[in-house]
């Protein structure tokens, strides 16, 4: 290839445009490495970072974390994860890459999927004869810039699919023009790789776009060959990826299937708003959350796709059909039953419409495959777009003040490169500036939605990013001089994900592939859940025990950030590792080390085969579960009172739980203080309901606020105070933005030590001894006896464990309704724990076959060929 393929050709130009807008943005952004900023924001810093520390940690240490992790949360599935979030080819460039450094190879990798888009669309256009020289970026540049792309920068894991798209529907095409259909399938298993999620809008799109296609005039091949080479060739495709797929179907009837939307003929939202969405920067933080569809094209676009529909070179069918294609796609923006089907019959959380870069794709594709250079709008047509222009702008300049991602600014910007595009289609394209400025007005266009769009957003520091990662590996480079099995508790994060970016086994993590089962335990036991996430930050002596939470990392304030603040994020308070010893505090973090904690599997009674999990009553769960695992005959929870209320501006209740409290004097503070005095120097903890959101209220011990995870949809468990024996404590709830609360599961608990500590060292009296291990296979020598013939594990229990016991396979029985356990009689044992993805075999030798397929067609096409030449 020479310099000018590479650089100057349509093809180069249609890369380098776009690669080109977003990296100047990201230079005036200053984000690293061009200055101090980053691209982190929202899922993109909270999520998907550490997922690809994870790919790094996977590829460089232990490739068995493809299958199973136990960073993941207590530990849980990966191949569904790696199928949403990990696939793309892109990610080998982490690899090179130091975990400091990440923001910025995450800034490379952006800015070459939006070039990569544009060469996609651009071999398209050029492979398909729809356009021509540079006419095909002028097209291609519309789509890597579109609304979507921009609306969706930040999530990487959904642009491979993107990208792919216009490759597939090449090969599509090319069913219409030759009795072949492998590289069809190829592209189409590539794109179901690639994320499964986006495929399957894609293959939504393609099943509508064939049909319209196949009923075209004048056909080259019979179309009923076409049907089957579509019909083949799709088989094939989707089997290409049974290997992923199907493992990763199986998780998400654990998961993300479970939950389901309400069906209705409603609208969603009025369907005229979906104008403004043409005008530059329409698109905000409330857009990203519950907002309308991002399709947003450059003037040109709009004015060439009137063409589709006046050019007299297409037959009337092929016109009914593309619009009706096109009135279909923005029909499932806007109408329920539409859109819960392009998005797997359910509505997204977050990210709305996520389908909506098909919309641009056939705008562009329409326009693409009816404008001709020569085109010149007659004065009736000229009449037509200005008439709408001016009802357009009329309309979207008594909306600014009541929509708030549009403003008269961006209306008049979108209005003047209209009127500019509209004049340059007026002159002769033979003129020699012509096609370089109508590229230049149509480059502005697309760059200043990227600006007005994107600089709605704030973006976290490289600094703030550097910090907390560096504060968690220091603390990490003490954890891993430890071989043993072990899980890390926090009372501080950077994000969810902690535990991938570093490595380590921790309680905490954020993902759409979560089976239901694991945010139901952590509620069970007291910690913040939701349906896509889970977070070990309201932890107990108990729980750190039961969960084998050997560590906890603390901050030690040797290092606060300017406005005073530690640079990670507290999310618990824990008085109750006062019991912990110090084993590092280096750097900013404490590392703790809890000697009560038990092994991944140790021998205990079979009564906690039975131990029912109480809904909303945590303590007791951990309690209850923890008497039936030593067999105590007494549990070591006891519910305690509180001695005095005291309100201020607040009545003052006799009874605590349950009560409501209301603001006498609206306008000014209010609180309420309970008091007691511990009898003990035992652990005290107070449990909060989910009726009493923390959002409301700050919750205060001694006149000091505890710091807790934002949000929690069960109860809760708060540490307040341990080792305080005799002296008096005050709990302070203070009113935030409210007029009232109720005290949902408000109660005062006591953890009894003394006895806590004797059933420990019960249960530690025989763990198992790990003799091999990865991240998917646990394996050991265990003794059990006539009291403790149960071996209890921490591992969640899911399909896909294989147990063997003393070499015969064994059936797993379940604790807490989620911890696989085994009965077994007393004495030394075996044991070996090993996970499959379920139905990963079955695909895998449904994909070999697919593969085996396309081997045989091939060789069986040459061999016809070389018959037909001789």
């Amino acid at each position: 290839m020479n310099k000018k393929n590479i650089f100057i050709s349509p093809l180069a130009l249609s890369f380098w445009l776009p690669l080109l807008v977003m990296l100047s943005y990201f230079i005036y952004r200053g984000m690293s490495p061009f200055g101090t900023s980053s691209v982190l924001t929202v899922d993109l810093g909270q999520q998907y970072i550490d997922q690809f520390a994870a790919f790094k940690h996977t590829l460089i240490s232990h490739p068995s974390s493809f299958f199973y992790s136990f960073s993941n949360a207590l530990g849980g599935d990966m191949i569904s994860e790696w199928a949403y979030y990990l696939m793309s080819p892109f990610n080998l460039i982490y690899l090179f890459v130091p975990l400091m450094q990440l923001p910025a190879a995450i800034l490379i990798v952006t800015v070459l999927k939006f070039g990569t888009a544009g060469l996609s669309m651009a071999y398209l256009l050029k492979s398909l004869k729809l356009q021509k020289n540079y006419y095909v970026s002028l097209f291609a540049i519309n789509y890597a810039l579109s609304g979507w792309f921009i609306a969706n920068d930040l999530n990487l894991l959904w642009l491979d699919a993107a990208i792919l798209l216009p490759l597939l529907i090449l090969q599509l095409e090319q069913l219409f023009n030759r009795p072949t259909y492998w590289r069809y399938a190829l592209i189409l298993g590539l794109t179901i790789i690639s994320n499964y999620y986006i495929a399957y809008m894609i293959v939504i799109f393609i099943t509508i776009y064939f049909i319209w296609r196949i009923t075209w005039p004048n056909q080259i091949q019979p179309r009923w060959q076409t049907l089957k080479h579509f019909v083949v060739g799709s088989f094939i495709g989707g089997a290409l990826s049974a290997w992923l797929i199907l493992p990763t179907y199986y998780q998400l009837k654990l998961g993300k299937a479970q939950y389901s939307s309400d069906w209705s003929l409603k609208f969603d939202n009025n369907p005229l708003k979906l104008l403004f969405k043409l005008v530059p920067g329409s698109f905000d933080f409330n857009q990203m959350q519950t907002g309308q569809a991002n399709f947003y094209v450059s003037a040109f676009i709009l004015i060439a796709l009137l063409t589709f529909f006046t050019t007299k070179t297409l037959h009337w069918t092929v016109k009914l059909g593309g619009a009706t294609i096109l009135v279909l796609l923005f029909l499932a923006t806007t109408w329920a039953p539409l859109t819960l089907i392009f998005h797997g019959f359910q509505y997204p959380v977050w990210y709305p419409y996520r389908f909506s870069f098909i919309i641009s794709f056939f705008m562009i594709y329409l326009a693409a495959l009816s404008w001709q250079p020569n085109w010149r709008p007659n004065l009736s047509t000229i009449i037509i777009i200005l008439l709408i222009l001016v009802a357009f702008t009329a309309y979207a300049l008594t909306m600014t003040h009541k929509i708030a991602y549009i403003s008269q600014q961006s209306v008049a910007i979108f209005v003047s490169l209209f009127l500019l595009t509209l004049s340059m289609l007026l002159f002769k394209q033979q003129q020699r500036l012509w096609l370089p400025i109508l590229i230049f007005i149509t480059t502005i266009s697309l760059a200043s939605n990227v600006i007005l769009s994107l600089n709605r957003f704030s973006y976290l520091t490289n600094t703030e990013y550097q910090n907390s990662i560096k504060s968690l590996n220091i603390a990490d480079e003490t954890l891993k001089k430890d071989k043993s099995w072990y899980r890390v508790a926090q009372t501080f994060q950077r994000t969810r994900g902690d535990a991938m970016m570093l490595d380590y086994y921790s309680g905490s993590h954020f993902s759409s592939a979560l089976p239901k089962t694991t945010p139901n335990f952590f509620g069970n036991f007291g910690q913040p859940d939701g349906d896509n996430y889970v977070v070990y930050s309201n932890g107990s002596i108990l729980s750190d025990a039961l969960l084998g939470m050997k560590y906890v990392l603390t901050p030690n304030n040797h290092d606060r950030g300017r406005a005073g603040e530690p640079s990670t994020h507290l999310i618990g308070y824990r008085p109750d590792t006062i019991k912990y010893a110090l084993q590092s505090n280096k750097g900013t973090s404490n590392v703790l080390n809890n000697p009560y904690a038990l092994p991944i599997a140790f021998s205990a009674n079979s009564k906690a085969l039975k131990t029912p999990m109480l809904y909303n009553n945590p303590l007791q769960n951990q309690g209850n579960l923890w008497q039936d695992l030593s067999g105590d005959a007494t549990s070591p929870i006891h519910v305690e009172n509180f001695q005095q209320a005291i309100g201020h501006n607040v009545n003052a209740p006799t009874g605590i739980t349950g009560a409501i409290l209301t603001k006498e004097n609206k306008a000014q503070p209010a609180q309420l203080n309970l008091q007691f005095t511990p009898a003990t120097n035992d652990s005290y903890y107070l449990t909060l309901g989910s009726g009493l959101p923390i959002k409301e209220f700050d919750l205060l011990i001694n006149n000091k606020v505890i710091t807790q995870f934002s949000s929690y949809r069960h109860t809760v468990l708060v540490n307040l105070v341990t080792k305080a024996k005799n002296k008096p404590q005050t709990v302070t709830i203070r009113f935030k933005n409210t007029q009232s609360l109720v005290l949902n599961n408000f109660t005062l608990y006591r953890v009894d030590n003394n006895q806590f500590q004797r059933n420990n060292q019960q249960l530690k009296q025989h763990p198992i001894k790990i003799t091999k291990r990865n991240e998917r296979l646990i394996a050991g020598e265990i003794t059990t006896t006539k009291q403790q013939q149960l071996i209890i594990t921490t591992i969640p229990d899911a399909p896909g464990w294989h147990i063997t016991l003393d070499g015969k396979s064994a059936s797993p029985s379940k604790v807490a309704n989620y911890f696989i356990a085994v009965h077994t009689t007393p004495g030394k044992h075996t044991i070996q724990f090993k996970y499959t993805p379920p139905l990963f075999w079955a695909g895998l030798f449904i994909s070999l076959l697919a593969v085996l397929a396309l081997i045989l067609s091939l060789i069986l096409k040459k061999t016809l060929a070389r018959k037909r030449s001789t």
